[in-house]
C-alpha cells in the first residue's frame, strides 16, 4: 500500500467514526440509556415469570408486517408467517408448507409438448393458521391471485411469479401451477403464503387487520407492535411441526435503527440478540457473556445512478459517463477503510460463494486520471467554478442518504470527496427510514448509495430487466433482458452458467452501478444461545427460530 493510498484509507476511516458519532452518542450505562437509545421495552418486559424471552436489539422499524410487499427484509414476519419452501443456512432450499420441492427427476415437474410446464406442489397435512382455520391450496392460489392482481402493484418479486397461467387444487392438499415456459427460479417462490379466509373480499395493500397483525402458520403468533419502540410474537402453542417446538416463549424486536446506539444497547447487555456493522466486530471480541456469528451474505453494496428523471437521462444516459465516474472512486480505501477490510471487494451482483459468480467481468479500477480524460471526451469540460459542464447543465447531482444507514452515509461523503477531485459535483438529501423508502420506491432521485440481498438462486431479472418489479433507476437494454430471460428458462445448471457469466460481462461493460462491496451479517448474541443457523440469503436469519433456545 503506498503512502497515499495509507493516507486516504486512514481519512476514510477517520470519516465514517464521525459519521457514526454524529449520529448517535455511547450509552453510558445501562442505567442511564434513555428509552430511544436502546433500552428494552418496558411494556414489553412484564413476561410471566420463567418465560424463555428472547429480546432482539433490531434495525429500522419496519414499513409492513405483510411479507409480500415489505420492502424491508422479512425477519419479523418470518417467525410467525411460512411459504411452501425457505432458504436455509447452506445457501440452499428445503421445503416447509410443501412436503418436498417438485423437479424434473422427482416428477413433479413434466414438460408439455407446446412448452409449458405443469408443475405439483404437495402441501403438508393437519397444518392450522393461528386461529385454527386450516391450511389448504386454497390459500396458495389466493396468494398467486393477489400477486398477480394488478401489474405493477407492490409485491416486491411480482416479475417472477407471472409466468404461471394456471392455478389448479385437485384436492386440499395438492396444487398445481402451469408455467407458460421454464422458470429456473421457481424454487425462489411462495415464501409467504396469506390466508384466504381472513383476506378474501379485502384490499391486501391496506388492510391493516392484516398488514399490522398478520395471521400465519409459524411458530409464533403476533402479539404486539407499539409504532416507533417494538413488535412483540409470542409461542404458538399448536405449531404443526409438534408440541416440543418452539423452543421460546416470545421474541421482542426493538427498533434502533442507529447501528452505533444498537451496538451500544447489546454492549450494555439489555438484548439477547442483534445485528452489527462489520467494522464493529472488533469492538465486541471478548464481550464477557456474548459470542460474534459472522455470516458471509448474498448481499452487495452499490453505487447506483438512475435514469429515471429527466435529469438523471441528461446526466447519466452516457454510459461513457457514468464509467468515468465509477473510475473516479477508490473501491479498495472504502473496503480497507470505512469497512476496515470486514467486507470483500465486488465486481459483480452475484457472490463468489455462487456457483453461478463469474470472476472475470470488468473491474472499475481506481483511476482519476483516465476518469478526466473520459469525461472531456464526453464534453464535460471544467468550468470556471470547477464543476464540470455541458450545452449548459453542471455535472451536479444529488445523492439520497437514509438516516438509519450511517455507514452507506459515510460512503456516500467518500464517493462526494472522490468526485470532486475530477470536477463532478455530489450534494445530499438527508432523509429518514420510511420517507427514503417512499423516494426510492418513487424514482424521483438521481443517485443512492443502496445494497441489495438476492435469494440462494441467482436470477437477476426482477431487478435488471426493464420491467423488473425491483428496478427503480429506470435502465433499461433489451439485449440484457433477453439473455436473462433465456437464462431464467435454463433448468440444467450446465446451460444455465454461461448464460449468467453472459449477463454478469454484459451489466459490468454498460455501466449501470458501480458494486462496491459483498457484505457480511455479523451477529451479537449470548453465549448460551443454542441453534442459531445464519442464512445470507434475502430471506434472512430467522428461518428456523422455531429451534432457537436461550440454553438453560
Amino acid at each position: 500500500m503506498t503512502r497515499k493510498t495509507w493516507l486516504k484509507v486512514l481519512s476514510l476511516t477517520m470519516l465514517f467514526a464521525m459519521v457514526l458519532s454524529a449520529c448517535a452518542a455511547p450509552v453510558a450505562a445501562p442505567a442511564a440509556a434513555p428509552a430511544d437509545a436502546g433500552a428494552a421495552p418496558a411494556d414489553a418486559a412484564a413476561a410471566p415469570e420463567g418465560s424463555k424471552v428472547l429480546r432482539v436489539a433490531y434495525g429500522a422499524e419496519i414499513d409492513t408486517l405483510n411479507a409480500l410487499t415489505s420492502q424491508n427484509l422479512t425477519d419479523i414476519e418470518i417467525t410467525m408467517v411460512e411459504g411452501l419452501i425457505m432458504s436455509n443456512d447452506q445457501n440452499s432450499y428445503i421445503p416447509v408448507l410443501a412436503t418436498e420441492i417438485p423437479t424434473l427427476e422427482n416428477g413433479g415437474i413434466v414438460e408439455n409438448e407446446d412448452g409449458t410446464l405443469t408443475m405439483t406442489w404437495n402441501l403438508q397435512q393437519g397444518v392450522q393458521w393461528h386461529d385454527g382455520e386450516p391450511f389448504t391450496s386454497a390459500d396458495v392460489c389466493f396468494t398467486l391471485d393477489f400477486i398477480q392482481s394488478e401489474p405493477g402493484q407492490e409485491v416486491y418479486n411480482q416479475t417472477d411469479y407471472l409466468g404461471i397461467i394456471n392455478c389448479e387444487m385437485p384436492d386440499e392438499n395438492t396444487v398445481v401451477f402451469t408455467w407458460d415456459k421454464p422458470a429456473a427460479n421457481y424454487v425462489t417462490l411462495f415464501d409467504t403464503i396469506l390466508p384466504k379466509h381472513v383476506l378474501e373480499g379485502q384490499d391486501v395493500l391496506t388492510f391493516d387487520g392484516y398488514n399490522r397483525s398478520p395471521l400465519g402458520t409459524g411458530p409464533f403468533k403476533f402479539a404486539e407492535w407499539k409504532p416507533g419502540e417494538y413488535v412483540r410474537v409470542v409461542r404458538n402453542d399448536n405449531y404443526w411441526r409438534g408440541a416440543d417446538l418452539p423452543k421460546l416463549d416470545e421474541i421482542i424486536f426493538s427498533f434502533i435503527p442507529d447501528p452505533n446506539t444498537r451496538l451500544n444497547a447489546l454492549k450494555s447487555g439489555e438484548y439477547d440478540f442483534g445485528q452489527i456493522l462489520p467494522n464493529q466486530i472488533k469492538e465486541v471480541e471478548g464481550l464477557e457473556g456474548y459470542k460474534v456469528v459472522n455470516v458471509p451474505s448474498n448481499s452487495w453494496i452499490i453505487f447506483e445512478p438512475s435514469v429515471g428523471t429527466e435529469r438523471g437521462k441528461v446526466l447519466f444516459g452516457d454510459p461513457n459517463v457514468r464509467k468515468a465516474i465509477f473510475h473516479a472512486i477508490d473501491r479498495v480505501a472504502i473496503v480497507d477503510g470505512l469497512m476496515e477490510g470486514t467486507v470483500q471487494l465486488a465486481n459483480s451482483p452475484i457472490s463468489p460463494t455462487s456457483p453461478y459468480y463469474n470472476p472475470d467481468v470488468e473491474s472499475y479500477n481506481y483511476d482519476p486520471a483516465l476518469a478526466a480524460t473520459m469525461l472531456d471526451e464526453a464534453g464535460w469540460v471544467v468550468g470556471a467554478d470547477g464543476i464540470r459542464e455541458k450545452d449548459g447543465e453542471k455535472l451536479s447531482f444529488t445523492i439520497i442518504n437514509r438516516n438509519s444507514r450511517p455507514e452507506r452515509t459515510a460512503i456516500a461523503q467518500a464517493i462526494q470527496a472522490y468526485l470532486k477531485e475530477v470536477g463532478v459535483e455530489v450534494k445530499f438529501e438527508d432523509l429518514e427510514n420510511a420517507a427514503w423508502l417512499q423516494r426510492w420506491l418513487s424514482m424521483d432521485w438521481e443517485a443512492v448509495v443502496g445494497g441489495w440481498i438476492i435469494p440462494a438462486d441467482p436470477s437477476l431479472t426482477g431487478l435488471y430487466a426493464c420491467e423488473g418489479s425491483n428496478n427503480f433507476t429506470g435502465h433499461c437494454n433489451p439485449e440484457l433482458d433477453a439473455l436473462m430471460e433465456e437464462s431464467d428458462t435454463a433448468l440444467d445448471f450446465a446451460d444455465r452458467k454461461p448464460l449468467m457469466d453472459a449477463v454478469q460481462t454484459m451489466m459490468a461493460e454498460e455501466g449501470r452501478e458501480l458494486p462496491l462491496y459483498y457484505n457480511s451479517l455479523p451477529y451479537v448474541m449470548r453465549s448460551g444461545f443454542e441453534n442459531f443457523k445464519g442464512s445470507g440469503t434475502n430471506l434472512g436469519s430467522f428461518w428456523n427460530s422455531y429451534e432457537w433456545s436461550l440454553g438453560e
